[in-house]
């Protein structure tokens, strides 16, 4: 019988959250905010027309990514920022976790809402 080859690739990973905007919006405010928000996060969510909502939407991004990686990391060390086109993509700031993995997110918020989706799956590695 002839040997089965193994799989080196993980299956996709999804996480999901929802949080209620009414907490962020005295937080859309806090400077105290850099132990969840990257610099960049909290300055992009002030430019928008409701801060509140964009944190909240971010916020859920980063849970969901902790969840679909499965591991426990800080919430300042994973980014959503936003791409050319608008959409949303995360940034892993922890050089491992970025190497390893790719991700796609969806974000959506009502005005008491904001839920998010990530899907994360192992990049191939690289033959040398």
């Amino acid at each position: 019988m002839p040997k089965q080859s193994k799989i080196q690739s993980k299956e996709p990973s999804v996480g999901f959250d929802l949080v209620e905007v009414a907490r962020f919006k005295d937080l859309a405010k806090a400077k105290t905010m850099s132990n969840v928000f990257t610099a960049r996060e909290l300055k992009d969510c002030q430019q928008k027309q409701n801060p509140a909502e964009s944190l909240a939407s971010r916020f859920a991004a980063k849970e969901a990514a902790r969840k679909a990686l499965q591991k426990n990391i800080k919430f300042n060390q994973i980014e959503i920022i936003n791409q050319k086109n608008g959409s949303p993509q995360v940034n892993f700031l922890d050089k491992a976790i970025k190497e390893h993995y790719q991700s796609v997110v969806s974000l959506s918020h009502t005005k008491r809402v904001a839920g998010a989706v990530c899907i994360l799956w192992q990049k191939k590695s690289k033959k040398k």
